[in-house]
């Protein structure tokens, strides 16, 4: 029997789920999906995966292998001509980080579109060390090698040397955002790989965690006939 990764990865989350008598409603029902086989999946149940899909320019930086998958932790900064406080940093970065549930993604607004680091390698660390599942910005970051090194995911549009000094302040954690141009609520599931950064609604998860598993389906016995030598054009039915 031809077993994929996603399948095994998804046998492995049900099994657990069932155990603990969970519903099939969270991040774990696209445990293993890439973001492409998401973005077809939002296609196919009739919503429009461009409006869910961050900026281009978001890319991995660091510690990135696999697709990434988990539901969404927020901060929220925006401009300021006052400053930041310690107050405030420790309330919208530090305290969200250290309440995320074991599995989520933090999903940083940044409120510029200037290039600033939102966080380096020890906050990257304390992230890891919660087993939070990465952690995506629409600004930089820095100290990727050492992020690397512990293998922590990181998707920015860049690195840079520098913080944010006073340009911009944490306004809000686990609030609705806006990031590489997507609406993000707390709980949303976003995945993350090379293709990109694609979120998926709490409402719609379960559709579209169905129509993901149909989809694989097709790909996997599609791949097989490719394999046994049958020509694409009969192997791969529209």
């Amino acid at each position: 029997m031809h077993m994929t990764r996603r399948s095994l990865l998804k046998g492995s989350a049900l099994l657990a789920a069932s155990a603990s008598g969970a519903q099939k409603t969270s991040a774990s029902s696209l445990e293993g999906a890439s973001a492409s086989l998401v973005a077809d999946a939002l296609r196919k149940v009739g919503y429009d995966p461009r409006r869910l899909t961050m900026s281009t320019d978001i890319r991995p930086v660091a510690g990135h292998t696999d697709p990434i998958v988990g539901p969404a932790v927020t901060t929220k900064w925006e401009l300021t001509r006052e400053g930041m406080s310690s107050a405030a940093i420790r309330r919208f970065v530090f305290e969200p980080v250290d309440e995320a549930p074991a599995g989520s993604i933090w999903i940083i607004e940044s409120g510029t579109e200037r290039l600033l680091s939102m966080f380096g390698d020890v906050i990257g660390l304390a992230c890891q060390r919660k087993g939070m599942a990465g952690a995506i910005t629409d600004s930089g970051c820095r100290d990727v090698a050492a992020m690397e090194s512990y293998g922590f995911p990181v998707f920015a549009k860049g690195t840079v040397l520098y913080g944010p000094g006073n340009a911009i302040r944490p306004v809000a954690a686990n609030v609705p955002i806006v990031c590489g141009g997507v609406d993000v609520g707390p709980g949303d599931v976003v995945v993350a790989d090379n293709d990109g950064v694609i979120v998926v609604p709490q409402d719609v998860l379960v559709e579209v965690a169905r129509a993901a598993d149909e989809l694989q389906k097709h790909e996997d016995e599609t791949r097989q006939k490719i394999e046994a030598g049958i020509p694409l054009a009969e192997a791969y039915t529209l």
